[in-house]
């Protein structure tokens, strides 16, 4: 038996029913709330931090010994490699011919000298016959006196022709004028010498002290141009004058030195100024031509020490997402790292008000949700240092009795951007 159907006017007020309840209300979007991020701030205080400047190590004083007169390499005097006071004599050349000329030039002085004394009597007796009677003329007294004055004036240049002599006479004696470590002989005992110009026969370096010159870009020059020599401070003072040098296998040099040179001009075509850098080298470790790295001090009072995983970078440079005002809105604050680090932060400079560029002490940095906390947005800070909130108690049981405890998936907790830089990957 088949069951009676309703009759179609039911349908009807049914499915009015339905369209009228449905038109009475409209969807309203409800925006979602802010991402919550945590925020602290930076840690401020007194840091050094290093300028590294590479460069190469020159001596103090260096002289090439070279054959000033020619001859044959009579002998050498020193050791490869040793170390030599001034004065002490490095090789000689035979010395026979110049002792010969040096004779000679003695020989002329004192004929120099004879014609000297009988021009000088022959003017005397002239002078006294005209003076007396006038027995010779007056041309004659002339006379006279301009041989005395020739004879006077050749007996000088004999004179200096044996001073010339003597010292070709002592350069057969090469020595050296100053002190320090001397190199390999660069002509051996029996070759000729200072035929062809003044033979190079080996060098002498002074590397006690030493010095370490670089170049520095005119960014870096700045603080050094407030100490520069002028009129009424001659000598150089700048503000850093402790540096330190690292050498070419990474290890630092254990001596301190000292800035003592800054030159006068910029290098137009490269925008850096010459330095010098003065180490005492007591132990003689560093020698001429030694490659290394300079490091300069500089002693930040209130530098910004800002978790490495906080810096981000851009082409606009380098920054850090801040939370400000009472809105809660996110803010790219650029930053000026120094280039240095200590442990896991970022040393960056102090904050400028001229460029606001770095940050204060009460700037609330971002420190999670880095890439949801965009520039503009609103978001909710939470304090990173404050403990996190109590969890919240189970629901009661329907009858009233005590509450039991559910096994419910655990939500997984946020983590801040510092610590994903800090966890180990697998």
């Amino acid at each position: 038996m088949m069951k009676k159907q309703p009759p179609i006017h039911v349908f009807c007020l049914v499915l009015g029913a339905l369209i009228s309840s449905g038109c009475g209300k409209k969807n309203a979007f409800i925006a979602p709330p802010p991402p919550e991020v945590k925020v602290g701030a930076a840690h401020f205080e007194p840091t050094t931090v290093y300028q590294d400047f590479p460069g190469r190590v020159a001596a103090s004083e260096h002289v090439e010994i070279r054959a000033r007169v020619s001859g044959f390499l009579q002998s050498r005097e020193f050791s490869a490699g040793q170390y030599v006071e001034a004065g002490k004599a490095l090789f000689k050349i035979e010395p026979e011919r110049f002792k010969s000329a040096v004779d000679a030039a003695l020989a002329k002085v004192a004929k120099a000298e004879a014609d000297l004394e009988i021009a000088d009597t022959n003017f005397k007796k002239r002078k006294a016959a005209f003076d007396k009677s006038q027995a010779v003329s007056e041309l004659d007294v002339l006379a006279a006196e301009a041989d005395r004055k020739a004879a006077e004036a050749a007996a000088k240049i004999a004179q200096a022709a044996v001073a010339d002599a003597k010292r070709d006479l002592s350069y057969t004696t090469v020595v050296t004028p100053i002190s320090g470590r001397v190199s390999s002989a660069r002509v051996d005992r029996g070759n000729l010498v200072g035929a062809d110009g003044p033979t190079l026969l080996t060098t002498v370096s002074k590397t006690q002290p030493v010095y370490f010159y670089f170049e520095a870009d005119e960014r870096s020059l700045l603080p050094f141009l407030k100490n520069l020599p002028g009129a009424a401070n001659p000598e150089i003072k700048p503000k850093n004058r402790a540096v330190e040098l690292v050498l070419s296998d990474g290890s630092n040099y254990d001596e301190k030195g000292e800035l003592d040179f800054v030159d006068n001009a910029v290098d137009v075509e490269s925008g850096t100024i010459r330095l010098r850098a003065r180490f005492a080298n007591e132990k003689g470790v560093l020698i001429d031509g030694l490659f290394g790295h300079l490091r300069i001090p500089r002693t930040i009072e209130n530098a910004v020490k800002i978790p490495k995983a906080l810096v981000q970078r851009d082409l606009g440079g380098s920054f850090v997402l801040v939370v400000s005002g009472e809105e809660n809105k996110v803010e790219r604050r650029s930053v000026a790292p120094t280039g240095q680090s200590s442990g896991g932060d970022v040393i960056v400079e102090p904050y400028d008000a001229a460029t606001r560029t770095g940050v204060n002490p009460d700037d609330r940095i971002v420190r999670s949700n880095l890439q949801r906390a965009r520039p503009g947005i609103v978001v909710n800070p939470v304090d990173a240092s404050a403990p996190p909130p109590p969890p919240p108690p189970p629901p009661a049981n329907e009858d009233g009795g005590e509450p039991q405890a559910e096994k419910a998936e655990e939500a997984p907790e946020e983590t801040s951007a510092v610590e994903e830089a800090a966890a180990p990957s697998n």
